[in-house]
């Protein structure tokens, strides 16, 4: 038997190696059972194996379930792990043919393997795109993580809009699919268009008065542009941020650049998400009435 070659192999693989890899080393059946049964090498998952000391984490485990079973491609949140995308699921997922199966305990099929288009490998394990990871986390993750998740997605361009709304319309004849549906309307509903009315309307059913849609803002070098409220006496600019897929870079380095000539030029500059108004409405009225001294209610 090679233990060099073992070694090398489980090296370049995260720490494991396959039942089918010992065998091509030299190692019998007689020998693996050995080992396994005096904890020399330790059972991941199926005939995926470690040597002891290995750490398994979520990682191992993915890579052990992709090795365990043949023509398997991680997706979801496993492959949201190899991308660095943060997940609080800690389930390992595969995506296989339509009638594959598995008893590999911990691990889910999504039965809709990858096109071509959407395969990738990353260290030499197989794996869907950024896109389609995302995709199916939407798919299994509970609403408001899926909500968040996709606002992220979106912002840092692991998906756009139009390929999100591709893979959902790919999608509509599955199960699952008008909850998708669902989740997508709810993104789009975060207009800024949106986020101006909402936010218009708590400010005047909090009776706060005193401010300005749009009015210009200007310093010693001029125009620095308008807020989406300004509350000329108390020197205040609300900014509404929709979903982040209606964030342009350009806009983006506007807002930014106009913050900059605000602050020095004596302006408090408040920002709030979509999710602040329509989670969160107490918290946008009780910080505006803190940050704002001179607001004015009816009754004041």
């Amino acid at each position: 038997m090679d233990r060099d070659r073992l070694s090398k192999i489980a090296a370049e693989q995260s720490g494991l190696f396959s039942r089918a890899q010992a065998y091509a080393c030299g190692y019998s059946q007689k020998q693996v059972r050995h080992r396994l049964a005096t904890g020399a090498w330790l059972r991941v998952l199926g005939g995926v194996f470690a040597v002891a000391g290995v750490r398994i984490g979520e990682r191992q485990r993915d890579r052990a379930a992709q090795m365990a079973m043949r023509g398997a491609v991680l997706t979801g949140p496993s492959a949201a792990r190899w991308y660095g995308i943060e997940i609080s699921d800690s389930g390992t997922y595969l995506a296989v043919a339509p009638g594959a199966n598995t008893r590999l305990v911990g691990v889910r099929l999504l039965r809709d393997p990858p096109t071509e288009a959407d395969l990738r490998f990353v260290d030499g394990v197989a794996l869907v795109s950024r896109g389609r990871a995302v995709f199916d986390c939407l798919r299994v993750l509970p609403d408001a993580e899926a909500i968040a998740l996709l606002d992220r997605a979106l912002q840092r361009r692991w998906i756009s809009l139009d390929e999100l709304t591709t893979r959902v319309r790919s999608f509509a004849a599955r199960r699952g699919a008008p909850r998708l549906v669902r989740l997508v309307r709810t993104i789009a509903a975060g207009s800024r268009s949106e986020a101006e009315r909402r936010a218009a309307a708590l400010l005047r059913d909090a009776a706060i008065r005193g401010w300005t849609a749009y009015a210009p803002i200007y310093d010693e070098v001029g125009l620095m542009g308008g807020g989406d409220s300004v509350f000329a006496r108390d020197r205040l600019v609300i900014e509404l941020d929709g979903w982040a897929f209606h964030t342009t870079p350009d806009r983006f380095q506007r807002d930014r650049s106009r913050q900059n000539r605000l602050v020095p030029s004596g302006w408090t500059v408040l920002r709030f998400t979509w999710r602040d108004l329509a989670d969160r409405p107490d918290y946008f009225v009780r910080t505006v009435r803190r940050v704002g001294r001179g607001t004015r209610s009816a009754s004041a």
